[in-house]
This record gives structure tokens, C-alpha cells and sequence, in this order.
């Protein structure tokens, strides 16, 4: 049967908003938010400019919200953003060095929040979970095909039942022997 409190979007939703809120509550002292530290860690990782889109793929980023990110981030130094010359439409993002560094000095409190995180597993089960996790995630193209295709909908409420008539003189009628007369 079916359990919110067991399932497991709302276990792994749980996990990463605790773990996120107390990340948050260290990194703000760096005037950083959660997504703001998150486009740092991708840049930072994939060591190369990056446009607005892969930004948005690495960090599951609306990219709306994600141009706002990295403007405020552009203003404070850690970043700059650039129109390549073979594509004026496109806008790369690159770390500055004061971007870079900020980010060298978080990554490895982000890892230290893993390692707490995953406390007794080895790092053979943490490894496992993982790539369960990034298996779960490419499942998850599938549930986006049928939500887009319109095959999966809320099911229509229950019929409801027939309301029995309760009345006591409808009883009455009803507990009547039949083909008996009653006599005045």
C-alpha cells in the first residue's frame, strides 16, 4: 500500500531540503544562496564556460530563474557572463578567480555534509546509492513523456454510493410481507 511518509520522492525531497537549509545557513555568510553555490559547484566542476542551459541541466534550475542567479552573481565578481562571437544569442558563464576560489573553499564543506550524510555506509554503499540515485532520475524520463502525452490523469472522484431511503414509515412499506393485504 501506498505511503506518503514512506514514499520515495518525499524521503529524498526531505533529505535534500535539511541537507540544503543547513548548508544555506553556513554559506549565507559568504552572501551565497543554495543556488548560487550550486552554479559555483558546476562551473567549478566542469571547469569550462557553460551556457545558461547546461547551467540549468547540472543544477536543476528553472532558467528563468537562473539568469537572475547569475546576474546578481556577475555583479558580485564570482562570475562573468559573455556572448560568444559565432553565437550572439547564446550567453557563456565563466568563473572569475575570486568565483573560483570561493567555490575551492565550499566544495569540500559540501562533501563534509555528504560524509556526515551517509555516516556508517562504506564508500562502496555510498558509491551504490548513487548510481541508484542517477538511474532513478533518467527513470524519471519516462513519467515526462506520459505527462506531456496526457496519459496519466487524477482518476474521477468514486461514485457515490445509493443513499438508502431510512425513514421510518419507508421501512415500514418495505418490511410489509408482499401479496398480503393489510386489513382496515
Amino acid at each position: 500500500m501506498y505511503r506518503f511518509s514512506n514514499s520515495l520522492p518525499y524521503l529524498l525531497a526531505r533529505l535534500g531540503v535539511r541537507m540544503g537549509d543547513l548548508f544555506a545557513r553556513v554559506i549565507r555568510h559568504e552572501k551565497l544562496t543554495l543556488p548560487m553555490y550550486r552554479v559555483l559547484a558546476a562551473l567549478s566542476e566542469q571547469g569550462r564556460p557553460l551556457r545558461l542551459g547546461e547551467i540549468a541541466e547540472l543544477t536543476s534550475a528553472d532558467v528563468s530563474t537562473l539568469s537572475r542567479i547569475v546576474a546578481e552573481m556577475s555583479r558580485a565578481g564570482l562570475l562573468t557572463r559573455d556572448r560568444p562571437e559565432n553565437d550572439q544569442r547564446s550567453l557563456q558563464v565563466v568563473l572569475t578567480p575570486d568565483g573560483a576560489e570561493l567555490a575551492a573553499r565550499l566544495m569540500p564543506l559540501a562533501a563534509y555534509y555528504e560524509e556526515v550524510a551517509t555516516g556508517s555506509m562504506s564508500a562502496k554503499e555510498a558509491a551504490e546509492l548513487k548510481r541508484v540515485l542517477v538511474e532513478l532520475y533518467k527513470n524519471i524520463d519516462r513519467l515526462e513523456q506520459e505527462v506531456e502525452a496526457g496519459s496519466i490523469k487524477v482518476p474521477p472522484p468514486a461514485r457515490p454510493k445509493e443513499i438508502r431511503d431510512e425513514r421510518p414509515e419507508a421501512k415500514a412499506r418495505t418490511n410489509r410481507p408482499r401479496g398480503k393485504t393489510a386489513r382496515k
